[in-house]
């Protein structure tokens, strides 16, 4: 099989076989930005057998137009058309589907994905569908697609003319069910899709991977809770498809697993793997379960280079009542003991999160959560906005917590009987700026800064939080240097910093992006270039490389 990548000027990619212009059958995906891809869409091409030579993968980012991408898939003039519906993309794919229908609607539309597999018929969307599939489609997608196919050659053949009657088992009848609930696939036996990925996608795009699925927790905001069944893929031919992407140059994977240390064997076998393909470049993303790491585990995780590993921690809440309330496991205490030690004993980058706006948990539990959260010194703490996930069971508390939702995708929480809308207004921006000012690490001199020695940094950074809206008027990508220079203000005018501190804590800051000028407004300190950085700039380090020198990361390496 022959995968080529087209770059044209209104998809980001196009993924064809051989470059064929007519495609039976086209997966069509809209990613959240340019830099991810379909991982979904490459599981169902690669289980489509002998149907892939009539197939084409359309991607696109959350920018195009929908008449833009409704032309470009006509261009294929397809029988079938597939969109994968997910809460980041829903008012897109709903509006491309009603386009698809309207120009032509003798295409067969298939939707799948998460978000239309609960509340289906209740969405908008789902007029204009043929078939939904819910859950794991990948063999279900290619047994309907062959079924529509072969009616329609047949129906070809007859040499239907404009005015014969249609045939009733053609369309939504064609299966018996217009909704399709698939039944969770043998991992054991499905194509994987690794090897469609791209030149292009392992140069500059997520390589998304996954070693299981399903999640042995309740936990009732997350959708993984309604997969108790943690299915592990044959690791021979997981890592056979992991060392040909290797080879090909892939250097960053991130895992989608929902539980990767779950299995501490299968957990070992995996880095011992890694480790032994090392490459200077190599970051492997995992979701990690923060009180489930055994001596054996930690001793891996140590042994390998710093900056190798980037580890997702749930911990969502440190209220133990809001936990439990929400079967949400809850040990803090061992919790804080391996957070401590990973930082301390290992090179791990910790991505830490924690969500707003969980029932029957206030301002005020939140912002102490928070401070915890922050005394552990994870490298980013990503603060979520409870979202209604369709299907999720945090539904059932509702009523009893007054959570009232957005209507509108991606449908985060507005308020709840403890939490105002104006308060949770203010927590969001405050999420918006701390991803600004501290996860990117731009900062890692200047940011602590604006909670030194304070009784609460959730207080203090609440207050730069509010100062920076009531500045800019906005929570939007605010440049780095019009944020250094806000920082600057609010330091020496708010905070009482005398103004060469301050400066210094930013220049540090700015010399560490390996940058060859000095920023107009640190000019008046008098600083000065290194021989090296005034030769020319250089590439400025990634997101997780800035955090691997901060003043609190200590390691044994």
């Amino acid at each position: 099989m022959s995968i080529e990548i087209e770059h044209t000027a209104v998809s980001r990619y196009t993924l064809s076989m051989a470059a064929i212009q007519q495609s039976d059958i086209v997966l069509t995906a809209f990613n959240a930005r340019y830099a991810h891809t379909s991982f979904g869409a490459r599981y169902l091409l690669a289980n489509l057998g002998n149907l892939q030579h009539r197939t084409a993968l359309l991607e696109f980012d959350l920018q195009i137009q929908p008449r833009t991408a409704v032309e470009q898939i006509l261009s294929r003039r397809p029988s079938i058309v597939s969109l994968g519906c997910y809460i980041w993309n829903i008012d897109l794919v709903t509006q491309v589907a009603a386009l698809l229908k309207t120009v032509q609607p003798d295409i067969t539309l298939i939707l799948g994905g998460p978000e239309i597999s609960y509340e289906t018929e209740e969405q908008d969307i789902f007029q204009y569908a043929d078939y939904v599939i819910c859950g794991e489609g990948e063999i279900v997608f290619a047994r309907l697609c062959e079924e529509i196919l072969n009616q329609n050659d047949t129906m070809n053949s007859r040499h239907f003319t404009p005015n014969e009657p249609e045939n009733p088992s053609c369309s939504s009848r064609l299966h018996g069910s217009k909704i399709i609930r698939a039944e969770p696939v043998d991992v054991n036996t499905i194509a994987l899709p690794y090897d469609l990925y791209s030149e292009k996608d392992i140069a500059h795009r997520t390589i998304y991977a996954e070693a299981s699925r399903g999640c042995p927790f309740r936990c009732e905001y997350c959708m993984s809770s309604l997969d108790p069944c943690v299915r592990y893929f044959p690791a021979e031919t997981l890592f056979a498809a992991f060392s040909r992407l290797l080879d090909r140059g892939a250097r960053r994977f991130k895992f989608v697993d929902r539980t990767f240390n779950i299995d501490i064997a299968f957990a070992l076998k995996l880095l011992a793997f890694f480790k032994e393909r090392y490459e200077p470049d190599m970051l492997l993303h995992f979701e990690v379960i923060p009180d489930h790491l055994p001596d054996e585990l930690m001793e891996a995780v140590r042994d390998c280079p710093p900056g190798m590993l980037q580890f997702e921690i749930g911990i969502q809440t440190f209220n133990e009542a809001v936990a439990h309330r929400i079967q949400r496991p809850l040990n803090i205490e061992r919790i804080e003991a391996n957070m401590r030690r990973l930082r301390s004993e290992t090179g791990v980058h910790i991505h830490a999160d924690l969500i707003a706006g969980l029932p029957g948990e206030d301002l005020d539990s939140f912002a102490s959560g928070f401070n915890r959260l922050l005394a552990l010194h994870p490298q980013e703490i990503q603060l979520g906005i409870l979202k209604r996930l369709r299907g999720a069971p945090i539904s059932r508390h509702t009523r009893e917590w007054n959570m009232i939702y957005s209507p509108h995708a991606p449908y985060e929480i507005l308020t709840t009987s403890l939490i105002s809308f104006q308060e949770m207004q203010r927590v969001q921006r405050f999420a918006r700026y701390w991803n600004l000012t501290v996860n990117n690490g731009h900062f890692i001199h200047t940011a602590p800064l604006i909670w030194k020695d304070a009784a609460s940094p959730f207080a203090d950074f609440m207050k730069w939080s509010d100062w920076l809206y009531e500045k800019t008027g906005t929570t939007g990508n605010l440049h780095m240097l019009r944020l250094a220079g806000l920082l600057l203000e609010f330091l020496t005018t708010e905070k009482g910093f005398k103004e060469r501190i301050a400066a210094e804590a930013l220049w540090k800051d700015y010399q560490r992006g390996n940058r060859p000028d000095i920023p107009g407004f640190l000019k008046v300190y008098g600083f000065e270039l290194s021989a090296e950085k005034a030769d020319g700039a250089h590439a400025a380090p990634p997101r997780q490389a800035r955090h691997q020198t901060d003043p609190v990361h200590r390691t044994k390496h």
